[in-house]
């Protein structure tokens, strides 16, 4: 009959722990994640006002990661700024369906 001592045991699950572990982080942190553009409303701070926006959202963490395009400085223009604005919390336009 096989059995396994405690210690066996522990350094069983601990190796299991460890591999499932290494795994997700190498899925949730390494693997290229999904970007989409979307339109929005921002508070500039160098202008104080609220200007529209074009946001890449990380699909994963619902997050807003960049600014791809400004209203303020011309919507074929690269964005240069340091992207203050990502500080406060955007405002999605509603879309009417």
């Amino acid at each position: 009959m096989f059995m396994l001592t405690t210690t066996q045991v522990t350094l069983l699950a601990a190796g299991w722990l460890t591999l499932t572990g290494a795994l997700l982080l190498g899925v949730f942190r390494f693997l290229p994640r999904s970007r989409r553009p979307v339109p929005a409303y921002v508070t500039c701070p160098v202008l104080n006002r609220r200007v529209g926006a074009v946001l890449s959202r990380d699909e994963w963490t619902r997050g807003f990661r960049e600014v791809v395009r400004c209203d303020t400085l011309g919507r074929c223009a690269r964005v240069t700024c340091n992207q203050r604005c990502l500080a406060t919390s955007p405002v999605l336009p509603l879309v009417a369906v």
